[in-house]
């Protein structure tokens, strides 16, 4: 028997992702290639090419830590751990901190490994749903202390959301930090999403800044669009914590590839701009989906997304089968996850239903990061004039 229950999302996508036309579910941005990052520094390209391929030092090269350092506010190099992306660290940081008994709140709809890690350690876990009022995704703090428990260990909040792009307000997310200190609880934000939000000046402070037992993940898949490097790191001012979380980090990954904490470097130096040109890339595509759900209100409707490069629209009614718009339990109810196979074997085009969250089913996820967005909405909205 499985140690984990099969990771819904992905196993979806070992399936299509790399054969379908078109990925209008991706959830990272629009890459670049190796020689344009290192074209950023006058020298990197000698500097890369010369580098010996030996190990490096399991809790990331010194550089590379003190430049993730200095993103936040008040932190030094010995307060982050790097790791092989941010799965790796979701699993050292569980793996360190969590043990059967324990109780996990966990933000829902979430990245599945968030709550199924806890739970295949023994964890009681609460799911804290997020829900759609008009206009906007809310994860109400008022309902946290219902939640929260003696036992509870770890609340993991996940802003901005994947996968509704619900962003916390300043008030809401100050409220989350207060009932943690109440209650001795680590707080682990999943902040992969960090710097995308639609109105830059809605940015929340980072975990490891707001409180003194917060944890801050990130990674640079998203909004610098370096998903290939595998580099993501755990922030905190809870040292202790990163102790422990290394100890176990021993026992997988050891230590991070060379080339790419290299070039994590690099990219870390250089952040702003490759943030700036990601964030261009994802207003442009935001503006095209703002008139595309407008288009076609009687089949789809959504939230817009506050932050990320994502969104969870649903579909009102199933293609052809004339079903009441807005009544998704009726007889023309969708699924999404029916929709989704028939959309893609028609047109090349790539959902991910929002059953691979354990969501309701007729939800989707949209992601609007890559440079060719545009081609694959046309082929969508094609789709769509025929079939709907």
């Amino acid at each position: 028997m499985s140690f984990f229950q099969p990771f819904s999302l992905e196993r979806y996508f070992a399936r299509h992702e790399f054969s379908a036309r078109y990925l209008l579910c991706s959830s990272d941005c629009e890459t670049i290639r190796t020689s344009e990052l290192l074209a950023l520094e006058e020298g990197a390209e000698e500097a890369f090419l010369s580098q010996r391929l030996g190990y490096t030092e399991s809790r990331g090269d010194p550089e590379l830590r003190a430049g993730i350092a200095r993103l936040y506010r008040g932190l030094g190099a010995d307060e982050v751990l790097v790791h092989a992306g941010a799965e790796e660290a979701i699993l050292n940081l569980c793996l360190a901190t969590l043990a059967a008994g324990d109780h996990v709140v966990v933000n829902f709809p979430c990245y599945q490994s968030l709550a199924e890690i806890p739970r295949a350690l023994g964890c009681a876990v609460t799911p804290w749903p997020l829900r759609s009022e008009p206009g906007r995704w809310v994860l109400d703090p008022d309902e946290l202390p219902r939640l929260l428990r003696p036992r509870t260990k770890l609340v993991i909040l996940n802003t901005p959301h994947n996968p509704t792009g619900a962003l916390m307000r300043r008030g809401e997310f100050d409220r989350v930090v207060e009932l943690c200190r109440a209650a001795g609880a680590i707080l682990l934000v999943d902040e992969v999403y960090r710097h995308l939000e639609v109105e830059p000046s809605r940015r929340l402070d980072a975990a490891c800044e707001a409180y003194e037992n917060g944890v801050s993940l990130n990674v640079l898949s998203k909004s610098a669009g370096l998903a290939g490097l595998r580099i993501g790191w755990l922030a905190s001012k809870r040292r202790d914590i990163l102790d422990e979380v290394a100890v176990v980090k021993d026992y997988n990954s050891i230590c991070s590839s060379a080339p790419s904490e290299f070039l994590a470097g690099l990219a870390v130096r250089n952040l702003d701009k490759l943030v700036a040109r990601n964030r261009g890339i994802v207003s442009s595509n935001l503006e095209l989906l703002r008139s595309f759900f407008a288009r076609h209100a009687d089949f789809v409707d959504w939230n817009e997304p506050e932050g990320g490069s994502i969104a969870f629209p649903r579909f009102l009614r199933a293609a052809g089968k004339g079903g009441a718009a807005g009544d998704p339990g009726g007889p023309g109810a969708a699924d999404a996850e029916e929709l989704a196979l028939r959309i893609l074997e028609d047109s090349g085009v790539l959902l991910l239903p929002g059953a691979r969250y354990g969501y309701e089913s007729a939800h989707f996820r949209i992601g609007f990061g890559r440079a060719n967005m545009p081609e694959a909405l046309e082929a969508l909205e094609a789709w769509i004039a025929r079939n709907a």
